[in-house]
């Protein structure tokens, strides 16, 4: 095994597409770590590892772009037998309508310009009722602080969609917006919906139309040069819509102009979860193809197929809490704590969030600390490596956070570089690297980190430290790159949070996470679903009354409900606060009050746990 191992790492230094892992059989896998240890091969020490890796790259390009051929021939499908249809999104087709027609927000948006006047009150409206989907958090009150600029900015980016061919000329002259920028690109999308120039440039779209680029091309980077050096192509936004456009093979439809339907694609693939097939059989939307069969219907073949291609990747399922908003906090803190009560799920949300970041899956890793976690485990430290001559050998061994610096080191370059040119989200998902400690406070920190203080604060050489063992390496500095990010998660109501001391919480940031009811409406498919969430937050506010804040249940507890027939009743709320919330919250209340009040507390608790009826609400 020893030898095999060496040919492994050898290769891995060459290659940072390659990987290998061995099971707990001993077995050897290796694979692509773009793609995850899920598409491995399994080899032997008698193998010729750079064919049999070749021949597993070959293998998942073929399965990717097979898998693309479906999923275009199900879009195909669906578009010849629903191109009446405003959407293709199965949470506002209920009605076959988007919120309203698409041609119904353009004429809406105008109204905002009646007689060469702006509106702002109308503008909002507008902005709200329309493009809620796709707003970032508190931008419509942000663009109406200052009319005045608002109104220039819009003349600017009216001037710039009217005179624009292309994305890249659009990109270019929206460069004189003031401080809206991603903003100015949604507008302008829509003041030239109906003339069909150019694709919807925000965040998700981009990155979904590159997921797919680079899905569906091995040699992406040599690719992406080639087509931009024959045509008139300038910016790979450009160059990754085209692409998916030329794939697709999609002209407009009689409603539908052809930009609309790549950007309804790219929100598909962006967005898909298994549970939108359970949904599509649920609310009966294949009714048009003459099929009694939901299951065999255009409709739930365009979502399975676009299922199968999502999660090729890994991009399946992945619910991003906050994409834009979090990239913002990493756009200018590298330091981050995300805290608050228990189920509110800031290890899975910061985990999705990354992993829709990065390109490569070595770009983050992921560890749990604890109370015997120390310095060594984490920087440096003397370990044994074995038996030499009847003795125990000792030698200097790298830590995983050490280890993961000096990796995320090599891509420090190209990470500032693209800083300069302005792309910062390039510069995240090619570049960027993510130390994630889970349960962070439950290790002695100080111990832990050390000297690391330092260089957590002053990222980069300039934050050179010399660490403990520093002269067992010839003096050599460490310092923590300026590509690398380290997040923390941790609950409030865990003791160890005072093993938290003021030197370290002063490096980092803090970012509250509370009960998201939003993605109990969401996630949950009922018919009563209003009021399923109205019951979880009534009880959450008597806990917080009755017990405190920091006891409330977050909304993961909330989604583990069990019902039947699309319609959530109180037996069934009965059952689940039985089962999940009553042995919590008698910890809670353990400390504060003897078993008999315990026991009347959690009753009154049970009992405020139901679906008000229309007849309670009216006493």
């Amino acid at each position: 095994m020893g030898d095999l191992k060496t040919r492994l790492n050898e290769i891995k230094n060459e290659d940072k597409n390659f990987g290998y892992f061995f099971d707990k059989d001993g077995k050897c896998y290796i694979y692509h770590t773009k793609f995850g240890k899920e598409r491995n091969s399994e080899i032997s020490g008698n193998d010729d590892i750079k064919s049999k890796f070749k021949e597993l790259i070959d293998n998942i390009y073929k399965e990717n772009n097979d898998k693309f051929n479906s999923l275009k021939e199900a879009f195909e499908k669906y578009l010849y037998i629903y191109n009446d249809k405003s959407t293709i999104h199965i949470k506002f087709n209920k009605n076959g309508e988007f919120l309203q027609t698409k041609s119904k927000i353009v004429d809406n948006f105008s109204e905002t310009f009646k007689e060469d006047k702006f509106d702002d009150e109308k503008f909002k409206q507008w902005w709200d009722k329309s493009i809620n989907s796709a707003r970032m958090q508190g931008n419509a009150t942000n663009l109406l602080k200052d009319k005045t600029k608002l109104d220039d900015n819009l003349k600017k980016i009216n001037d710039a969609s009217d005179k624009s061919r292309n994305l890249t000329q659009l990109l270019d002259k929206l460069e004189n917006v003031e401080g809206m920028k991603a903003t100015a690109r949604e507008l302008a999308y829509w003041m030239q919906f109906k003339d069909d120039k150019f694709p919807l440039a925000n965040d998700a779209s981009v990155n979904t139309a590159k997921y797919i680029f680079e899905m569906l091309n091995e040699n992406s980077n040599n690719e992406l040069k080639s087509i931009k050096e024959n045509s008139n192509i300038q910016n790979n936004e450009q160059a990754y819509f085209d692409f998916v456009l030329k794939k697709l093979e999609v002209e407009r439809t009689p409603n539908l102009p052809k930009y609309y339907i790549l950007d309804q694609f790219l929100n598909l693939i962006d967005k898909i979860k298994k549970s939108d097939l359970a949904l599509i059989t649920k609310e009966n939307l294949a009714e048009n193809d003459n099929n009694k069969d939901p299951k065999q219907s255009a409709y739930y073949k365009l979502y399975q197929a676009a299922y199968d291609f999502a999660n090729l990747c890994g991009k399946a399922d992945i619910k991003s809490n906050d994409l834009e908003g979090f990239k913002k906090l990493l756009k200018t803190h590298k330091n981050i704590i995300f805290h608050g009560i228990p189920g509110t799920g800031k290890t899975y949300t910061i985990v999705n969030n990354v992993k829709n970041i990065i390109k490569n899956e070595n770009q983050m890793l992921i560890t749990q600390f604890h109370p015997s976690f120390s310095y060594e485990d984490f920087i440096e430290g003397i370990k044994p490596a074995g038996i030499e001559n009847g003795q125990l050998k000792l030698e200097l061994k790298n830590g995983i956070f050490r280890e993961f610096c000096d990796k995320a080191k090599e891509e420090e370059k190209g990470f500032l570089e693209k800083l300069e040119k302005g792309n910062f989200n390039e510069a995240l998902s090619d570049h960027g690297y993510f130390f994630i400690a889970d349960e962070i406070n439950r290790a002695e920190l100080s111990r832990v980190f050390g000297e690391l203080l330092y260089a957590l604060e002053y990222r980069g050489e300039k934050g050179k430290i010399k660490t403990q063992y520093a002269s067992m390496r010839d003096d050599e500095d460490f310092y923590v790159p300026e590509n690398m990010f380290l997040l923390g998660t941790m609950n409030d109501l865990d003791k160890s949070i005072d093993s938290f001391d003021l030197a370290l919480r002063r490096r980092f940031i803090w970012q509250e996470m509370e009960c998201d009811y939003n993605v109990i409406r969401d996630e949950i498919y009922a018919n009563n679903i209003e009021e399923y969430t109205q019951a979880c937050k009534k009880l959450n506010d008597k806990i917080s009354k009755d017990i405190g804040e920091k006891y409330q249940l977050g909304h993961s507890y909330f989604l583990k409900i069990e019902f039947k027939n699309d319609e959530i009743k109180d037996s069934d709320m009965k059952k689940l606060f039985s089962n999940r919330f009553e042995a919590l919250l008698k910890e809670y209340l353990r400390s504060e009050y003897n078993e008999k009040e315990i026991q009347k507390h959690l009753d009154d608790l049970k009992k405020l746990f139901v679906i008000e009826k229309n007849d309670d609400k009216n006493k």
